[in-house]
């Protein structure tokens, strides 16, 4: 490069910009359902739920995650069970780890892969406290190693019972959401396509609102017995043994939906319950539900 060049060009490499992200259509449950997992981290009182979106290809399963940014994530391509404590060690503030592909742990060896497995089952589930490597320990707090994953499947891998998720019973622990796009969406969905996307009012979609501490969110007993109504009934759907956990998760939910609408006092209402049948049809191992047209589509 002549040094004429490198005067007109300066030392630092020109900006380069991001490539605008198109909208995503027909989306704003699954948004809504992401924003509220990630603030379940942000509860007193509650470890950080999982999330698995299970959806046939093309379904917007990764764009919708990472269409926002937030500070409480750090999305992940592929990642071994070291590069995991990293992380934690690194982002020590953040309460959830975002897997774009779930199976592409699968690309490694069965040495690597094993330890990948348990770093995840332990993170997820009492949390990671101490660690021996060659030559060095590392200890993690409670809120430091405990935390939640989003992850993206198909449906054909989630019922596939050889997968290493499945057999170490991870799925069972985490939120399935099963959707599918209808046939008016899809329609929705190549119409704006063929537009460029240039009829379509864009959303917010700078960072997503979570809270820097963690909040206390009461709930009165009438809304403690519906959330136990609607838990052991999803319970009984899901074949779960005994229902314990899946009340737990609904409990979070509820609380996590309404910090979403207020971080002072919040207190959770008839709007947080109806959040949860909203979300009912959707939490299915082995059946994805149609969205809800946009015409329909709240937030």
């Amino acid at each position: 490069m002549t040094a004429s060049l490198i005067s007109e060009l300066g030392t630092v490499a020109p900006k380069v910009e991001d490539a605008p992200k198109p909208p995503i259509i027909g989306m704003a449950l699954i948004a809504k359902m992401c924003h509220v997992i990630l603030l379940t981290g942000k509860i007193k009182g509650h470890s950080p739920l999982s999330l698995l979106l299970i959806a046939a290809p093309e379904h917007g399963k990764t764009s919708v995650v990472l269409q926002r940014a937030c500070p409480a994530v750090v999305d992940v391509t592929d990642a071994t069970g070291r590069g995991i404590v990293e992380i934690l060690k690194t982002k020590p503030n953040i309460s959830h780890l975002i897997f774009n592909d779930f199976v592409a742990i699968n690309s490694h060896s069965k040495t690597v892969r094993a330890y990948t497995i348990a770093m995840i089952n332990a993170m997820t589930e009492e949390g990671i406290r101490t660690i021996a490597f060659p030559g060095s320990v590392e200890s993690f707090s409670e809120v430091q190693g405990k935390k939640g994953i989003i992850a993206c499947l198909t449906m054909d891998l989630m019922k596939d019972g050889r997968s290493w998720f499945n057999k170490i019973g991870l799925t069972s622990r985490m939120i399935p959401f099963s959707f599918s796009h209808s046939p008016e969406l899809q329609l929705a969905i190549k119409d704006a396509i063929d537009t460029d996307y240039k009829n379509i009012k864009l959303n917010d979609r700078g960072k997503m609102s979570i809270p820097s501490i963690a909040i206390s969110v009461t709930i009165s007993t009438a809304f403690t017995n519906e959330i136990r109504k609607i838990a052991d009934q999803k319970a009984k759907d899901l074949k779960d043994p005994t229902g314990y956990r899946r009340l737990k998760q609904f409990r979070s939910l509820a609380k996590a939906h309404a910090v979403s609408r207020t971080w002072k006092n919040p207190s959770v209402n008839k709007s947080d319950i109806d959040f949860l049948h909203r979300i009912l049809p959707y939490i299915s191992y082995d059946k994805c539900e149609n969205l809800p047209d946009q015409k329909r589509e709240r937030t």
